[in-house]
């Protein structure tokens, strides 16, 4: 605590931000190394008593235990259905990941992009496990929650059917490490039906601790093929959707629309004197390929140069295939990319690092859910972080301005008459924790997004004031996230040094959810939360002395009697006549209760009575609390709400 003359000041501290928090958590407490031990003295298998295999595991609806789809389903320890079951094959790629029955395409183009990286993998799918030596039945896999990396044992029973996986398998049919991830993320969610239906860049995002973008294609998106080129040498993992209005289905040229494909490289090539740029894509079912120009078959390969060709065209059914630019724009939708942080990179991650701040919250109704709309008055009871950009992008060459107006260097310095302006880039991203755990409960994701405001520096000084909630409402936006109903919300913005106002909120004011805000940027940043630190205005807080009128004061004289103080039934009998007339007023006039009145005597007396000069204190402020209230009780309703009361307290200096 510090104190001054005249403010009080109460710093939070995040009780998990000390050392030795950096290791991934347990989840449920269960420690692989410990359980595979135990396992192994006792001779047994391990059964995972916290993902029971059975019904449940499988789902609640389509999948629950009722259900047609879940009639005849065993479950099967790898080597009961297979002859030598391996935990990752030694040629193990891109091309192992295959889709079930289960609408989880977005979560499994995002596991084919992970094998890209060994890096990467090694980190979800921590190396050391098989089904050879020291094999028991226990496996485990790390994955990002919302700030932390959480470890996550699994037992190795999968959910068969006909002798077959239910779910996703591998093309090479002993390896088993991608079902075994599948049915550890969905033991961190509830069930393997809550994996139904979702964006890659959630996957992408708990799967490196990264922050994913969604870039909606235009047929004259600017530097698209550079940025995706630009991305995929940083590492980022990167994905693509064809949208659809009617669930998933073929189309005439091998696509499948309304489904999520992995973007795996990128190529230039010479035809003549024409530069063509080509992507390579993965369908994750290991199958249905692009038919068009540039796919497997197509005869613009044999124009190429045969070392070229050989290095790029594999004429194989594996769900991989290359497309033109032009093609993919037309076909595709969106574009999904999760950039990686320092944390998974290393400390000397290809093409630079990030600089990062997390914040945890949550928006609670009738306290701090205000809604979307700034011009609404609840609006400013939303949490708030304050964001510091001081140094701008370093500037480069580079002719072709990025997608996203330019990321990092390229693109980073507006144009301006008689020069050009610096600006900072940093990425803000948005996580709705927890959803997914609800889908059982009929819970859905809610619509949510922000808002950034420039804070003028003339405003700095007063903005750790308890009153600075009535400089909120002249400020001028600088940018905002869109506003959907998705997981992870972000926005690369672009912005002149200074200092800036972050507001986090769901569309509907009340709607209630936990939230992760993180803040990203190439170059240094500072970044605090508003309401971490709390603070009192003294000068709020000292009340003038106001003589009592006599009348009062012969009151007060006549209720003590020969103690010269008051208990407090005394005080209730004096308040309840003193304040009659401003109780006449009130809609639902009420007696102040003795319970009140004993607190009144601890704040103001000694605790047992009250003299007159302490009443005398009492009484000051008690008439300037009714002056703040009837200020902000707006409707004269002679109640508050909670933004009316959040808007008096601060006035009162609290």
């Amino acid at each position: 605590m510090a104190c001054g003359s005249r403010r009080v000041t109460i710093q939070l501290v995040d009780e998990e931000a000390g050392p030795g928090t950096r290791g991934p958590k347990p989840f449920r407490g269960q420690r692989y190394e410990a359980i595979r031990a135990a396992c192994l003295d006792e001779g047994i298998l391990f059964c995972d008593p916290y993902f029971p295999a059975g019904p449940d595991a499988l789902g609640y609806d389509e999948l629950g235990p009722d259900s047609e789809k879940a009639k005849g389903v065993e479950w099967l320890r790898p080597q009961e259905f297979c002859a030598e079951p391996q935990f990752i094959c030694e040629d193990m790629s891109r091309t192992d990941v295959c889709q079930g029955r289960l609408g989880n395409c977005w979560f499994l183009a995002a596991a084919a992009s992970l094998t890209l990286y060994p890096r990467l993998l090694c980190r979800v799918v921590p190396p050391g496990q098989g089904f050879q030596g020291g094999y028991a039945g226990v496996f485990h896999f790390q994955l990002w929650q919302f700030g932390r990396w959480v470890d996550v044992v699994v037992d190795d029973r999968l959910p068969v059917r006909d002798g077959k996986l239910m779910f996703v398998r591998s093309d090479q049919r002993n390896e088993f490490w991608a079902p075994l991830l599948e049915k550890a993320y969905a033991k961190l969610h509830g069930s393997y039906e809550v994996m139904r239906g979702g964006h890659m860049n959630e996957a992408f995002v708990d799967f490196t601790g990264g922050v994913g973008e969604v870039l909606y294609l235009r047929r004259d998106t600017p530097g698209l093929f550079s940025a995706l080129r630009h991305a995929l040498a940083k590492e980022s993992l990167v994905g693509a959707t064809a949208l659809s209005d009617r669930g998933e289905y073929r189309t005439e040229d091998g696509l499948v629309k309304g489904h999520a494909y992995s973007v795996t490289g990128t190529y230039k090539v010479s035809l003549g004197f024409t530069k063509v740029r080509l992507l390579r894509l993965r369908n994750p079912w290991g199958r249905v390929e692009w038919t068009g120009a540039w796919s497997d078959s197509c005869p613009r390969w044999d124009a190429l140069p045969a070392e070229c060709r050989d290095a790029l065209l594999v004429k194989k059914e594996d769900g991989e295939f290359w497309m033109g630019l032009e093609d993919f724009v037309r076909c595709f939708n969106t574009v999904q990319v999760c950039s990686l942080s320092p944390e998974v990179l290393g400390p000397s991650p290809a093409g630079g690092g990030w600089h990062i701040h997390t914040f945890q919250g949550r928006w609670v109704r009738g306290f701090n859910s205000g809604g979307s709309q700034p011009g609404n008055e609840t609006f400013w009871t939303n949490p708030q972080f304050r964001l510091t950009l001081l140094e701008p992008d370093e500037e480069e060459d580079d002719d072709e301005e990025g997608p996203w107006g330019g990321w990092g260097a390229a693109g980073a310095w507006g144009p301006a008459r008689g020069g050009r302006i610096p600006k900072c880039t940093v990425l803000l991203s948005l996580i709705q924790r927890n959803r997914r755990r609800l889908r059982a409960q009929g819970l859905t994701y809610l619509t949510v997004g922000f808002h950034v405001f420039q804070i003028p520096e003339e405003l700095l000084g007063l903005w750790d004031s308890p009153r600075s909630r009535a400089l909120l409402p002249g400020l001028l936006r600088a940018d905002r996230s869109p506003f959907c109903a998705r997981r992870d919300v972000s926005r690369r913005c672009r912005l002149r040094p200074g200092h800036y106002l972050v507001v986090p909120s769901a569309t509907r004011a009340g709607d209630e959810a936990d939230f992760t805000l993180r803040v990203f940027s190439e170059r240094r940043h500072t970044a605090v939360e508003i309401d971490d630190v709390i603070s009192a205005d003294l000068h709020a807080l000292l009340v003038p002395y106001v003589p009592l009128e006599l009348g009062l004061e012969q009151l007060f004289q006549e209720l003590a009697g020969e103690e010269e103080a008051l208990s407090a039934p005394q005080l209730q009998t004096l308040l309840s006549i003193a304040l009659e007339p401003a109780r006449s007023h009130a809609r639902t006039p009420r007696e102040i209760g003795l319970r009140t009145c004993e607190q009144l005597l601890r704040c103001f007396g000694n605790g047992r009575s009250l003299t007159l000069h302490h009443f005398q204190q009492l009484w000051g402020h008690l008439l300037e609390w009714q002056a703040t209230f009837d200020k902000f009780d707006e409707d004269a309703s002679g109640t508050m709400n909670s933004y009316e009361l959040r808007l008096a307290l601060n006035a009162a200096g609290v």
